[in-house]
């Protein structure tokens, strides 16, 4: 897998987007963790100092007028237990009457007489917590308070922290660990059908277009209807170009057997008039011929434009009044009286010109061709939520079944031409939601081109 391909790959994207998740997750629980810890940490110990200090307290006294200290061993030796402990204690004179004299603290009295006050501070270049309270000193020699402090050094309690916050984010770790691992597990069970599919599409033969039988899951069911559906309207219009291809194979044959036939009886010919016959019947041969291709090409033209071509609006009376001046010769072998009626107002409809011109075309020639013997009308005539185009023609109409005559290649036993004229209408009429009807009307042959307009 090529390194674009691995950063569109879905499964890389799902664990990637789940894995940056939880990684944001667990930074965020990491520092809480942190946070919890030291809180933790300072909590406990906090209140080991605090008891501490309130044990220094009551063992704080005045003998012989003066404000003395009766260690309490107990008391010391638990805090020291962890760390280095230092005290100082101050008279209501001001004056230190046992422990650190240097130790000091910011604590106000204000403060102190009222409730334990703790405090960071640095004492011996070392970074301690302070615990400072005031006693009331009530005696005949001595009134006043007597404030005692407790420190005590904070490397237990950072250590306490950094082993809390350790076990913490082990725990952290794993469950980032199981997330992602259950995820890659999860994405593997969700993407199977999807592997199951692309196994089935690789080991079908390049034929095979029938609808993939794998089950796939309820989010990527449109997707495979759509691609069945794909395959579907790919299989139908292979099979309709290989049927077209084969017809034309089969049509071509003839006026190519017919020319080839003509060649060698000019070749065998020995008078002049001979010649010149077999140069007549090759010069028609080889007009029949190109009219056959040229209508095969405008055939195999409109079938892949069907679902391909792009509408655009247009004027329908200027539109087939251009195909007529195109589609009607300026010299014909009989006079002919041609015209024609529009619309009014004129209506705009949104259509494929390329496709919609062929079949006007078509139909003009055809009723010029086979049908028209003086008189040849060709009419624009608005219907509710539609418009027809309407070619009459004053000829002996059709020999056979007008909607036999819709099939590739079928033609009367007097025409002479490919039998795709009404072909291709018809199938540009089905193109555009339209259709197309014959009657006789009034000695008249009538071809209607029905198309909707759009509201």
């Amino acid at each position: 897998m090529s390194l674009r391909e691995f950063s569109r790959s879905i499964r890389v994207r799902i664990l990637g987007l789940v894995a940056g998740v939880l990684a944001g997750g667990a930074v965020i629980l990491g520092c809480m963790a942190f946070y919890a810890a030291n809180t933790a940490a300072r909590e406990a110990y906090d209140r080991l100092l605090g008891s501490g200090a309130v044990q220094f307290a009551e063992n704080v006294f005045v003998q012989g007028g003066v404000v003395t200290l009766d260690p309490p061993a107990s008391t010391i030796s638990a805090l020291a237990a962890y760390d280095l402990v230092f005290y100082r204690i101050v008279d209501p004179r001001g004056i230190v009457v046992a422990g650190s004299e240097d130790l000091s603290h910011t604590a106000l009295p204000q403060q102190t007489q009222k409730e334990l006050v703790f405090e960071d501070g640095v004492y011996a270049d070392q970074p301690v917590r302070m615990a400072t309270i005031s006693k009331k000193i009530e005696n005949p020699a001595v009134t006043g308070w007597a404030e005692i402090t407790v420190a005590q050094t904070i490397h237990a309690r950072i250590g306490l922290a950094r082993r809390l916050t350790y076990e913490a984010l082990v725990v952290i770790g794993v469950m980032f660990l199981l997330a992602v691992s259950a995820t890659t597990l999860s994405l593997r069970f969700a993407l199977k059908p999807l592997i199951q599919i692309e196994h089935e599409i690789q080991s079908r033969d390049p034929d095979d277009l029938s609808p993939i039988h794998a089950e796939p899951p309820v989010e990527i069911r449109n997707l495979v209807q759509s691609i069945d559906g794909f395959m579907r309207r790919l299989s139908e219009r292979i099979a309709m170009f290989q049927r077209f291809i084969g017809d034309a194979a089969h049509q071509m044959r003839t006026p190519l057997a017919a020319l080839d036939a003509q060649v060698e009886m000019l070749s065998n010919a020995k008078s002049d008039a001979a010649i010149k016959d077999s140069i007549s019947r090759i010069r028609e041969r080889n007009n029949e011929l190109g009219r056959l291709t040229g209508q095969l090409l405008d055939h195999a033209m409109i079938l892949h434009r069907i679902d391909a071509a792009r509408f655009d609006p247009v004027d329908i009376n200027e539109f087939v009044k251009l195909v007529m001046s195109k589609a009607v010769p300026l010299s014909m072998s009989r006079e002919i009286d041609v015209s024609f009626r529009p619309t009014t107002p004129d209506i705009v409809l949104s259509v494929d010109a390329v496709s919609l011109r062929e079949a006007i075309s078509n139909l003009i020639n055809n009723a010029l061709a086979h049908g028209a013997t003086s008189k040849l009308e060709v009419e624009v005539k608005p219907l509710p939520g539609s418009v027809s185009i309407i070619i009459r023609d004053d000829g002996d109409g059709f020999a056979a079944d007008p909607q036999s005559l819709l099939a590739p290649f079928e033609k009367g036993p007097k025409s002479r031409g490919s039998g795709l004229g009404l072909t291709i209408a018809s199938e540009v009429a089905k193109a555009h939601n339209g259709s197309l009807l014959f009657r006789r009307e009034n000695d008249f042959t009538v071809v209607q081109l029905i198309l909707p307009v759009p509201p």
